[in-house]
């Protein structure tokens, strides 16, 4: 296959594939591979939101100590390829086609989904190129995650959990949690996120006390924020101090999972220092998460789409304290746009509601209406929309696009985010 044909084919699939009742469907295919998931070692992370910088702090820490580090991501955010990478690379045209050939050529059944086809792509490259460690994202939930295939991992990670994907996981927090914690696997260490309420914390701990899984939880306590600003965040945890390039407090508590990541592969002979922690933590910026791609006004760029990962942007837009704020704002119909854009508009001076970037969008005027009693609104396309934003903010305020990852994505990998 060449690389359009590669991709033509993973397409041929649907993104979530038929339903499951359990992992037959990726263990037949990864058996007929050669089983390449149970040849390398893995920390696997579930949860609702901190997946992605909780992943990309702790792997940066990993390839800073000079280990070969897998990592499994999803969804893209500039190019398909952007899902697989060793040590930050993301994997060459030329090796994702012919891994994929090799897949096509198993008996791949039609009720696959996209993400396993591309799983089953990633091991392969993995195992090929020698990773020491493989740093693994579900897709959705846990326990009937493609991903959940991995037996025994170095460590489980479950970070933040909140309402999201109810349709497939479950409308209240108990059943959300659970498809989370089913990434537990007997005797293997569990960490847990912080920021989690008391109560998914000890549904966690129970899950991990059936399975006699080792639980380690982050203590705020041993946490002091330093410095706080919209350009990152200056904190000491165990008396090392590290600093975020990633604003908001919510990312001070995905670094401290990162560490207790750390400090558990250390236990099983993987050596990461503090020191290549902090050197790592400074540099890493994952895409679309409050991420700033502008100066003159500032321009930040954000994906946040449920209500907890909303209120964590709105948090740091007050800790800002720029004037004035405005928003370019588009959301999908298949998310709780309501309470989303309900909590973004007291954050707001004037929103910008964009419709043009996806399917499923919410049409402007329905999300005009979410904005209407709070703060000026207004539609445009989405091309038009920055530069007046960026005018109406002037030199002194601030620019948010947000309220989609598929938004945010239109924005990413342009050297002029105008050009979108």
């Amino acid at each position: 296959m060449t690389f359009a044909e590669s991709m033509a084919y993973i397409q041929s699939f649907s993104k979530s594939g038929a339903p499951i009742k359990d992992l037959s469907r990726i263990r037949t295919l990864l058996k007929e591979l050669g089983n390449p998931e149970k040849k390398l070692q893995f920390v696997h992370i579930a949860g609702t939101n901190g997946k992605g910088s909780t992943l990309a702090l702790s792997s940066a820490a990993a390839i800073k100590a000079g280990f070969r580090t897998g990592q499994f991501t999803s969804p893209y955010m500039i190019r398909y390829n952007d899902r697989i990478r060793i040590n930050g690379r993301d994997i060459p045209d030329e090796r994702l086609a012919a891994l994929c050939t090799k897949v096509a050529a198993c008996n791949v059944t039609a009720e696959c989904s996209q993400f396993e086809v591309t799983f089953a792509i990633a091991l392969l490259y993995f195992l090929e190129e020698q990773c020491d460690l493989v740093f693994l994202e579900t897709g959705v939930g846990g326990t009937l995650d493609a991903t959940n295939i991995i037996e025994s991992p170095l460590v489980s990670v479950i970070t933040s959990i909140s309402p999201d994907h109810t349709a497939l996981l479950g409308r209240t927090i108990p059943e959300i949690t659970a498809q989370k914690a089913g990434i537990i696997k007997p005797g293997c260490p569990v960490i847990v996120s912080a920021d989690n309420s008391e109560a998914v914390i000890e549904q966690i701990q129970t899950a991990a006390f059936e399975k006699s899984a080792p639980l380690r939880i982050p203590e705020f306590r041993d946490c002091r924020i330093l410095q706080e600003t919209i350009d990152g965040t200056h904190f000491q945890y165990h008396s090392m101090d590290y600093t975020l390039k990633m604003p908001g407090t919510h990312q001070v508590s995905n670094a401290m999972t990162a560490i207790e990541i750390i400090r558990t592969l250390s236990m099983h002979g993987y050596l990461i220092s503090a020191q290549n922690a902090a050197d790592a933590f400074a540099q890493v910026q994952v895409p679309a998460r409050i991420q700033q791609i502008g100066e003159n006004p500032t321009v930040l760029l954000d994906g946040s789409h449920n209500q907890s990962s909303v209120l964590a942007l709105a948090d740091v837009l007050r800790t800002a304290n720029r004037y004035p704020v405005i928003l370019i704002c588009g959301m999908l119909k298949a998310k709780d746009y309501r309470t989303a854009s309900h909590i973004l508009a007291q954050t707001a001076d004037h929103v910008i509601c964009v419709d043009d970037f996806a399917e499923g969008t919410v049409p402007h005027e329905e999300l005009m209406e979410c904005f209407a009693e709070y703060c000026p609104v207004q539609a445009l396309p989405r091309k038009e929309a920055l530069s007046f934003a960026r005018a109406l903010a002037a030199d002194e305020g601030i620019v948010v696009i947000c309220g989609s990852l598929y938004l945010a994505s239109c924005y990413l990998g342009e050297s002029n985010a105008d050009a979108c």
